[in-house]
């Protein structure tokens, strides 16, 4: 009997050791976070950096329109660049967004998060788990 002692001991503080290590992974579970993708775009570089090259772009637009004196040719150049500068719009958020989204992934890999959603296809989430301003440090100190 004594033989067997210490091997059933063994066992028996093998199994427990695992039991206790598996409930203390499922307490913790994933680490998750959520960010507004508005405000990270309004504070993100390349996204202000466009903002402000567009507003030239249509001040310039502006000034041409301003020495059309034919109303018709006027309100159809107006739509010809409202088209173009919607466009260009469309197309540089699209990119930056994609940009945005890569940044994330990396984000969640370096910090080590499991999910990181965005806040504006929430009913609700804790300000516990807002993490936008922490991306954006990290988007200030990432290598561009």
């Amino acid at each position: 009997m004594k033989r067997y002692f210490f091997p059933v001991i063994l066992v028996i503080l093998t199994i427990f050791a695992v039991v206790v290590g598996t409930a203390q992974d499922s307490k913790s579970g994933p680490k998750l976070g959520y960010i507004d993708p508005n405000r990270v775009l309004q504070n993100y570089d390349k996204w202000i950096n466009f903002q402000k090259q567009i507003q030239d772009e249509i001040n310039k637009y502006q000034a041409e329109l301003d020495k059309i004196k034919d109303q018709n040719l006027k309100q159809q150049k107006y739509l010809e660049y409202q088209q173009i500068i919607n466009q260009k719009i469309a197309q540089t958020q699209q990119q930056i967004e994609a940009e945005i989204l890569q940044k994330v992934k990396e984000f969640a890999e370096v910090m080590g998060y499991d999910f990181i959603f965005n806040s504006t296809t929430m009913a609700y989430g804790s300000q516990a788990y807002n993490i936008t301003d922490a991306f954006l440090r990290y988007l200030r100190t990432a290598k561009k």
